[in-house]
């Protein structure tokens, strides 16, 4: 509550006196701000790491995500249980009511990301996936298996498609060639 209450000072003194300093701490307390948010929905998060509008699933028994350092995330969604059985086997279904908390029982699993991972918009990853460090997650994937350290996958089913090398020699050329677009 202490931090929303500076945060919105800060913005507020934003608007009366313009600064760099002044701007650099109210960007500082948003992202401190948004990733506590994050850390509340039960994620483990490392330093230097970027999420941007992603979604985290909760359920009552809390789902649990282990984000690396250095990685961005932008507009993913990361699927921590999955409740899909409990239409099937009757002995998952704890109440009738289904508006009771703790109603259904659902598989869940922790997803892993390793360090210096990029998942692009529209991304979703299911219970249980490990991402390997050193990844480029493509936008709109919905990976539902590990992906190995230092690869691109992408598609739905996700798949890996070239190493982060590959990636990363085609964009130097493009960015060669197009500096422009950077």
């Amino acid at each position: 509550m202490i931090a929303k209450l500076r945060y919105a000072f800060l913005k507020l003194m934003n608007l009366v006196i313009k600064s760099a300093k002044l701007q650099s701490e109210l960007d500082k307390q948003g992202y401190m701000l948004v990733m506590q948010r994050y850390r509340n929905q039960g994620a483990e998060i490392g330093e230097n790491t970027i999420i941007i509008d992603t979604k985290l699933s909760s359920s009552s028994k809390g789902d649990e995500f282990i984000i690396g350092k250095d990685c961005t995330i932008t507009g993913a969604t990361l699927l921590g249980h999955d409740a899909s059985p409990t239409l099937f086997i009757n002995e998952l279904v704890i109440h009738q009511e289904s508006y009771k908390k703790g109603s259904r029982l659902s598989y869940r699993a922790p997803i892993r990301i390793g360090d210096n991972v990029f998942i692009g918009w529209g991304a979703i990853i299911l219970p249980g996936v490990r991402i390997g460090n050193n990844c480029v997650i493509g936008a709109g994937s919905v990976v539902t298996k590990d992906v190995p350290d230092g690869m691109v996958a992408a598609g739905n089913p996700a798949r890996v498609i070239k190493t982060t090398e590959e990636y990363i020699k085609a964009y130097r050329v493009t960015l060669a060639k197009e500096p422009g677009r950077f």
